[in-house]
């Protein structure tokens, strides 16, 4: 699976230590509850959503993928998406802050509106940020998602009070 620059691969436990370490930095968690003390809690994190969601969740299906180079294969982030039984896919990315500014997020996350639309036809992408990732909320509206107001969206997972909500237009 590749995009013009990405190898998108399903993310697997061999890729954890990596990434956690790339990810490791205050600026990746400002806008997502700050920075975790050590880069193992971020592997432990990881390797939660790798092994899905718990058996009392409502049936859901985590999709956790990686992000390498196609130049040298270097891992340089991550994205995911949570599907709902009912077709909503809550979806999220992370990039290691070197690797920012560059359009990787935005091809990483419009290859994963395709994937998604090709397993699920009916999936609806939703994602959530805080007001102050201005980055995030840019790169949203970018890639054909528009902010609506939290009370027209649906319960999602990754919504906390405050937190702007967008919904992808555009196929």
């Amino acid at each position: 699976m590749h995009t013009e620059r990405l190898h998108i691969t399903p993310l697997v436990d061999a890729d954890v230590d990596a990434l956690a370490e790339l990810l490791w930095d205050e600026r990746v968690y400002a806008y997502i509850g700050g920075l975790p003390a050590s880069a193992d809690l971020i592997a432990l994190g990881l390797r939660r959503a790798l092994a899905g969601p718990p058996l009392d969740r409502p049936p859901q299906q985590w999709l956790n993928y990686g992000m390498r180079l196609r130049e040298d294969d270097s891992l340089i982030g991550r994205l995911e998406a949570t599907v709902h039984e009912n077709g909503i896919a809550e979806v999220a990315y992370l990039l290691a802050p070197r690797f920012w500014g560059h359009g990787y997020a935005r091809e990483g996350l419009l290859w994963l509106h395709e994937e998604l639309t090709r397993l699920r036809p009916d999936v609806r992408c939703w994602a959530t940020t805080l007001p102050a990732n201005e980055r995030s909320s840019q790169l949203l509206l970018a890639c054909g998602y528009e902010r609506v107001d939290p009370s027209a969206a649906p319960a999602l997972d990754t919504y906390d009070d405050g937190d702007w909500v967008f919904r992808f237009v555009t196929r």
